[in-house]
């Protein structure tokens, strides 16, 4: 599949934020638009789009609004997600993260560093979801999940192994949290904890380390 062919969906409540990163991305990717927390999310369901790009200032509610409820919808809770803030903190941006956002950029950003994040989270979440579809268009075939190797499951504790499993099944960290019954906080901890016993480092190591160890030797056997 080509970029030309990805579909993203533009959520933000200001005309001129939506034409503006409109410009920046219509010559590589089919763009869909909402204004307000409503609208994207009925956008999204009818559309099934490759990624979300989310602004802060939306016509009933904000960005951190919307992707709570996105997440909180098991239909599209996998999308990758990508908010929008002119807001440059640690805690915002950590945030972001804790409710499920795959990327944060601080406005105004380079044209390079929209499209880099965009395909990185694509690319990075397209195994994911050709996971989720083979399970939805043949419900009653149960998902075959790679297991995680010895060598890893001895290097973690039991509860970093199910967390490390979880991320291989395509599970966000909120979907993480509700199945261990534990806190987004905690889940946070535990994925940097995994990390640290690998020798990972970088936001998305993890995630990248499980598609590379876990998911595409399990393909490929």
């Amino acid at each position: 599949m080509t970029d030309s062919s990805r579909k993203i969906l533009l959520v933000d409540g200001s005309h001129i934020f939506i034409k503006q990163v409109s410009q920046l991305l219509i010559p590589h990717y089919e763009i869909i638009t909402a204004l307000s927390s409503e609208e994207g999310l009925g956008s999204a369901l009818e559309q099934l789009p490759d990624l979300i790009i989310c602004g802060m200032e939306l016509r009933d509610g904000s960005g951190h609004h919307f992707l709570m409820a996105l997440r909180d919808d098991p239909r599209l809770a996998h999308l990758p997600f990508i908010l929008v803030s002119s807001k440059d903190t640690k805690e915002d941006m950590r945030m972001a993260m804790n409710l499920g956002a795959d990327d944060y950029l601080v406005q105004p950003f380079k044209r390079q560093d929209l499209l880099s994040s965009i395909r990185s989270r694509i690319s990075r979440f397209s195994i994911f979801n050709n996971m989720r579809r083979a399970v939805e268009t043949n419900p009653e075939t149960p998902m075959a999940i790679p297991l995680v190797p010895a060598d890893v499951q001895d290097k973690l504790s039991k509860t970093e192994a199910r967390v490390i499993r979880l991320i291989a099944e395509g599970k966000n960290t909120k979907e993480i949290a509700q199945d261990l019954y534990v806190s987004v906080k905690t889940v946070e901890n535990h994925k940097y904890n995994i990390a640290q016993k690998l020798g990972l480092t970088g936001r998305n190591s993890l995630t990248e380390y499980v598609i590379k160890n876990i998911i595409q030797p399990y393909k490929s056997s």
